[in-house]
């Protein structure tokens, strides 16, 4: 994979995690619902299966994404980041199609 195509994927999982997170990070308890488990399991899969993610409650979600994304970005890896890029575009999916 070239610089090029690396910086693309960082870019665009940065737009993505800022969009997810102007729609969520307002959100109440109670305005989570089933969401909030998803968005948790999204997020541990970014982190990896040797980063266990406390379950701190909804509200502590945006927070912990945009944490996790950042270790992720920092890492650099493609292959993480597309994977991320994945989880994230689908969990927004699943947001648009609960709204």
């Amino acid at each position: 994979m070239s610089a090029g195509q690396a910086t693309t994927g960082l870019v665009r999982l940065l737009r993505l995690t800022e969009v997810v997170l102007n729609q969520v990070s307002h959100w109440s308890e109670a305005r989570w619902g089933p969401l909030g488990e998803t968005l948790h399991d999204v997020i541990q899969r970014m982190a990896g299966p040797d980063h266990a993610l406390p379950r701190l409650g909804s509200v502590a979600l945006p927070d912990q994404l945009r944490v996790i994304v950042a270790d992720v970005l920092r890492e650099g890896d493609s292959t993480r980041i597309d994977a991320a890029l994945d989880d994230l575009a689908g969990f927004r999916g699943t947001l648009k199609a609960s709204q």
